[in-house]
């Protein structure tokens, strides 16, 4: 809009008076900006607060001066567009006709027309001075007009948001091709938008538009309406989905997987008049056709669906450093001079890409700019793609990231065309957005509708979202086989449990209940202890708090989101036990190591212990062995590890949510399929410590075992124990 005064016509663009009409086209009844706007404030009044036509005829010369409301208008004849409460509030009102009468300058006549009191013969802008026959049968016989007037519906809504958010969204209302789950319920636009008797629209909080920022989340959200059922809303379960993923995805994502109208790619105003592209693959804009959303995070972190509408624009660095964008009348210019040095990729379409055709209107622009009154210094620029290009020093073209205004990532919200539940993502499982082609990570989204060869250049989606492709791969390899496949590994322990007990059986039975019973009946000497309270409270802190971490663990990893909900009432609950058993669990790891490295380095005796697989294979011999056999040693260092794994990335995803994507999809991956490896390890040796080995659980008890037990079971350390008796007077 043209500042209220300039100093030189040069500053001036769009007045007030052209606002009004400004990009109509009555061909295609499409509105300009007048046609959306309902009238009154300042398409009624000037920046003084007067009326346009009442002092334009009081003062004339207004006319002719750098007054940004008056300059050029004739507000005088074409009267005002004062505020027109049918455009919401009538049924089958003829809003193309308020269209066409605004593009012909009959302002005062639009609301007339378009709503039938009436009809206007007649154009202001043809030189005509219009007439009205009204309709008599809307009026009374003392002439009060009579007329029914109603709730907004959702087809008056549409008049404007019809043609511009298909624009901007691919949106679309009361469509068979292009559906909406709230639409199919018979709801109505203002009950999520109400308006009250002020007429301060509700609205949510979109990324691009600046328009009532006060009004900013005044509607109520998704989940707002869903958990509190409000209209008869149900109540979401989520089964299926990852309770992660709720806290990290807007409801839009997964419930408006894709829109079947095409929307606008970007816009191009190297002509001088705006010309849009539609979505890659469409005939047109509006035209019936399925594509999917880019996905882009909000001011809280969340992923949200939008569609970028890519600018192409032409700008003018002034002398303050600030890139101020081209009116389009000097574009036309500099663009009429050199249009025919330009081969077309269509008509009216010149999609300048090569250093070439970006440097010659550079260079065009620079002349043609010259001398303009409104800038203190002439540099011409040019924004694709998220480049700026330039010409240097020599009048060569150089381009660098544009971080300017004109350069925002931001797209426009999607947040109409809600799909039915058995449509959403995530309805099939994870392979909906985890599957290699699905279009979460992969599908291609465009960052530049003509690159340096003139094709359209893309992207992954997934690396507009932080998801470097060798993340992509580990996520999916996790989601493939880890998540799958990997439960099969405890199953197989499982199984070899059950063989060896059957083909085996215990080991040394006899020893342990001929030993340890005779020996302590016959001598209350006869036991050694073999664990201190300290090792065994350790023990069994770890093992019930591994229990839980395995019990909580599985339904996080495979998603069972009805056990969670049985034994803990919710996630957060469950959450909050599993990230306080894994306090629990990793403190007691490290007193452990502690408590008995010593006694689990490897010695030479092990190698026979190795040699003999320990006697768990039918050896009827007890190999040589410490404090702990080899065995039990292995055990501990295997422990070890992966205690420091799964300990070190469960501490960093308790701050899952100030990860990075990359990061997050790593530790998790990392942390699940070891904690996976680390439970059939638990399981092995919970086994060869109880069924496979009677009586060895009962040390954990009070710590002692009876001395033939320890020299069968564990020769070098009884010695030792033995010596140091001895040695005591034993």
């Amino acid at each position: 809009m043209a500042k209220k005064h300039n100093d030189h016509p040069d500053e001036i663009d769009l007045t007030s008076f052209m606002y009004v009409q400004a990009g109509s086209m009555e061909m295609m009844k499409k509105p300009g900006c007048g046609g959306c706007h309902p009238g009154g404030g300042g398409m009624e009044y000037d920046r003084d607060g007067q009326r346009y036509d009442d002092r334009l005829r009081a003062n004339p010369e207004l006319r002719d001066s750098f007054d940004g409301d008056y300059y050029k208008s004739h507000w005088d004849r074409t009267g005002v567009v004062e505020a027109d409460c049918f455009i919401c509030h009538l049924k089958d009102y003829n809003f193309p006709e308020r269209v066409i009468q605004l593009k012909k300058w009959n302002y005062k006549w639009a609301s007339v027309e378009a709503s039938g009191i009436g009809q206007v013969s007649g154009f202001v802008r043809d030189g005509d001075q219009p007439a009205v026959q009204y309709n008599r049968r809307l009026f009374n016989a003392d002439g009060k007009i009579w007329v029914s007037f109603a709730e907004p519906r959702s087809e008056n809504c549409v008049f404007c948001h019809g043609f511009s958010d298909r624009k901007k969204r691919g949106f679309s209302w009361n469509d068979p091709a292009n559906h909406d789950i709230h639409n199919l319920q018979g709801m109505e636009c203002v009950q999520c938008h109400p308006a009250g008797l002020e007429h301060q629209f509700a609205k949510g909080d979109e990324n691009v538009s600046t328009v009532r920022d006060d009004l900013d989340n005044t509607m109520l959200t998704c989940e707002q309406c869903h958990q509190q059922g409000v209209m008869g809303a149900p109540r979401p379960a989520h089964l299926k989905i990852r309770p992660s993923h709720l806290e990290e995805l807007g409801c839009e994502v997964c419930h408006i997987p894709a829109v079947h109208r095409a929307a606008g790619m970007g816009l191009d105003v190297t002509t001088g008049s705006v010309v849009n592209y539609a979505t890659p693959g469409a005939k047109k804009i509006g035209a019936e056709f399925t594509w999917r959303p880019r996905y882009q995070r909000d001011e809280h972190g969340r992923l949200r669906p939008v569609n970028p509408l890519l600018a192409v624009i032409w700008t003018n660095r002034n002398s303050d450093g600030i890139y101020y964008p081209l009116f389009g009348r000097e574009i036309k210019q500099a663009y009429g001079r050199i249009k025919d040095e330009i081969e077309h990729a269509a008509p009216n379409r010149p999609e300048l890409h090569t250093p070439e055709q970006i440097g010659l209107m550079l260079r065009t622009l620079t002349e043609t700019l010259a001398g303009n009154q409104r800038f203190g210094e002439i540099h011409p620029a040019y924004h694709k793609g998220g480049k700026i290009y330039e010409l240097d020093g020599s009048g060569n073209v150089t381009s660098h990231d544009d971080h300017t205004w004109a350069g925002h990532p931001e797209g426009f919200n999607i947040n109409h065309n809600v799909a039915p539940v058995a449509q959403a993502l995530g309805n099939n499982g994870c392979s909906d957005c985890h599957a290699n082609d699905a279009h979460m990570f992969k599908g291609a989204v465009v960052t530049d509708m003509f690159g340096p060869d003139g094709e359209i250049v893309t992207t992954r989606s997934g690396r507009l979202i932080g998801c470097r492709p060798w993340i992509y791969g580990l996520n999916l390899f996790h989601q493939r086989y880890v998540t799958p496949h990997l439960s099969l590994l405890i199953i197989l322990v499982v199984f070899l449990t059950v063989l060896h007990y059957t083909g085996q059986g215990p080991k040394f039975l006899e020893f342990y209940y001929a030993g340890r019973d005779k020996a302590e009946a016959d001598d209350p000497r006869g036991t050694i202890q073999r664990f201190r309270l300290s090792e065994r409270w350790t023990h069994l802190f770890r093992t019930l708090s591994f229990i839980l971490l395995t019990i909580t663990g599985i339904m996080f990893f495979y998603n069972k989101i009805p056990w969670v909900r049985t034994f803990f009432g919710d996630t957060q609950t469950a959450v909050q036990w599993h990230i306080w058993g894994g306090i629990i669990f990793l403190l007691g790891s490290i007193v452990s190591f502690f408590l008995w490295f010593q006694d689990a380095r490897f010695r030479g005796y092990d190698r026979e212990w190795f040699k003999k697989r320990g006697g768990y294979l039918g050896q009827a011999e007890h190999p040589p062995a410490g404090r702990l056999n080899a065995g039990q040693k292995v055990f501990f260092w295997i422990s070890t590890v992966l205690s420091v794994i799964v300990g070190v990335t469960g501490v960093i995803l308790i701050f899952e949510s100030s990860l990075s994507l990359a990061m997050d999809c790593l530790m998790i991956t990392i942390h699940g399929f070891f904690a996976l490896i680390f439970v059939a390890v638990i399981l092995a040796h919970a086994y060869l410590g109880t069924a496979a080995n009677p009586g060895t659980w009962r040390v954990l008890i009070d710590g002692k075992v009876s001395r033939e037990w320890a020299q069968k079971h564990h020769s070098e350390w009884f010695k030792q124990v033995a010596g140091e008796g001895a040695r005591g007077g034993d």
